[in-house]
């Protein structure tokens, strides 16, 4: 019995992964309580965007992933954190590499914000 329960077990934890997100309305926000946001429309900028383009902060979020070298996954968590304080952006984007529980770790982080 347990060598047949082992035999589905430990083939079945290579297809999980770990995952974590978060997010913090800090002081420095102006705007609360937003409608959610699509994530696929949330835009992502390693800096800030050009001055032109006014924006008022919603937040920090970040994402971790067991990802390998995958940065897509984490940052698409990424965006649905954000999409929950209704953001349409996210500036300031950080990557970080790190161990996981199966491979690579990937910890992206940014600021969540409100394209005026």
């Amino acid at each position: 019995m347990k060598k047949e329960v082992l035999k589905w077990i430990i083939p079945s934890l290579f297809f999980v992964s770990c995952s974590s997100v978060g997010h913090l309305q800090t002081e420095d926000v102006t705007t609360n309580n937003l409608p959610k946001t699509d994530s696929e429309k949330i835009l992502v900028y390693s800096t800030k965007p050009n001055q032109n383009i006014k924006f008022d902060v919603l937040g920090q979020v970040i994402a971790c992933a067991d990802a390998g070298q995958n940065t897509k996954i984490s940052v698409d968590l990424l965006k649905k954190e954000a999409a929950l304080l209704g953001a349409d952006a996210i500036i300031d984007l950080r990557l970080e590499i790190g161990m996981g529980n199966w491979s690579n770790s990937i910890k992206a982080s940014g600021t969540a914000v409100k394209i005026k």
